[in-house]
């Protein structure tokens, strides 16, 4: 008798020049099991995973610039090829300089809500349920789904032993003082300096009168600043409009940002920019998620000031919950990043190495404890099973390399 048992939804999530990492489950029918499923490259047997649910393999000390095929078995069943597996990887050539430091970033926490999905309202709400649009609820779970899935990206950062984090904002679901002390509390797991700044979410309160000094009940430094790493200096800036989603960079937010690249330029040091918003030209403002981007014009003026400063290596960006990386005419090569968040799916923060030669490189690491995978799972399939596509991204786009 042919066996029912099937690899589900393999995908190559990530890829550096020394390692790959897989994501897969084993199924029969429509559940998950446990059964031993081997990972082979290029013929060579380099994983064996035996653990039920949804699994993530990452094979390391591979060789740089190099092609991969990649076998995915269990009991004869085998991983097919699909939009996200096409059953090879190839490794990133080497760094051409000294790695000098790394840093996470986080966004999108949303301390406080007690549930995704169900139906989009006109305002990008939750709706309710409906056939093909289910919710995933902090109720199916012992702890609320928004603590123990950031608790866990955390551990995960801590485990990897960055420099510092980043945090991009929306970190309370609604701007209340409880959801800002929740995650103070979270926070005080980091084993390395965080710098936590506000986005849209967290000035919510304001639309009911309510001034909530999200900062301080933190006890973070409000932005604009800069964190300086090994030569290189991260300039984190606001985006915010208190009690819209929207956002905006007019001209003494700008005029800050000038005197800053200034300075960061006069010391030769290579820069990257982290804000909640993204910018969006005139042309794409509005499609969603850009119709809660930053201004059209503010975004072309902030595309200006880029321009004439070609010490900054890209823009970290939070507030869209995808992996995205655009390109804008007005800035060349410039790259704008946009990394999905920990809390639902695919549950994944931003991995950073900065090296001498003024390159950097990126990666989106899903978080990898049982919990969060399961829950992260969950998730993908919201929204007629379209979150997956949005939220996913490209394998170039989770995995990226920034030339000097």
């Amino acid at each position: 008798m042919q066996s029912s048992r099937t690899i589900s939804h393999p995908k190559v999530f990530g890829v550096t020049e020394s390692s790959i990492t897989l994501v897969f489950g084993v199924s029969e029918g429509d559940r998950l099991v446990d059964a031993e499923a081997k990972v082979r490259l290029n013929g060579q047997l380099r994983a064996v995973s035996k653990e039920g649910g949804t699994r993530l393999v990452r094979i390391e000390d591979l060789t740089p610039a190099t092609d991969y095929s990649i076998e995915i078995e269990a009991a004869g069943a085998r991983a097919e090829a699909n939009r996200y597996f096409s059953g090879s990887a190839r490794t990133h050539d080497p760094a051409g300089s000294a790695q000098v430091a790394s840093f996470a970033t986080m966004n999108d926490l949303h301390f406080g809500e007690d549930r995704i999905g169900g139906t989009l309202t006109e305002d990008h709400e939750y709706g309710d349920e409906a056939p093909g649009f289910p919710a995933v609820r902090d109720a199916d779970y012992d702890l609320p789904y928004a603590e123990f899935m950031n608790a866990d990206a955390i551990a995960e950062i801590n485990r990897l032993e960055v420099d510092c984090t980043v945090i991009k904002g929306d970190i309370a679901d609604r701007g209340l003082p409880e959801q800002f002390e929740t995650a103070a509390r979270t926070f005080a797991a980091f084993e390395r300096p965080h710098h936590p700044f506000l986005g849209n979410h967290d000035y919510l309160e304001v639309n009911h009168g309510r001034e909530v000094d999200g900062y301080a009940i933190l006890g973070a430094e409000p932005v604009p600043r800069w964190v300086d790493l090994a030569g290189w200096r991260l300039i984190l800036i606001d985006t915010v409009i208190p009690g819209r989603h929207d956002g905006a960079f007019g001209t003494e937010r700008r005029e800050w940002l000038a005197d800053a690249l200034h300075e960061a330029g006069a010391e030769g040091r290579p820069t990257l920019l982290l804000s909640h918003h993204q910018p969006v030209p005139p042309e794409h403002r509005d499609s969603y998620p850009n119709s809660i981007g930053m201004d059209p014009e503010d975004s072309l003026a902030l595309f200006e000031l880029l321009a004439e400063a070609p010490w900054v290596k890209g823009m970290l960006i939070g507030h869209t919950h995808r992996n995205r990386i655009r390109h804008y005419d007005a800035t060349g090569t410039l790259p704008f990043l946009e990394v999905a968040n920990p809390k639902d799916y695919p549950g994944a923060f931003g991995h950073y190495r900065l090296f001498e030669d003024g390159s950097f490189r990126q990666e989106v690491r899903r978080t990898p404890s049982r919990r969060a995978l399961e829950h992260s799972t969950r998730c993908r399939g919201l929204f007629r099973g379209g979150y997956q596509h949005f939220a996913l991204g490209t394998l170039e786009e989770r995995s990226y390399v920034a030339t000097p």
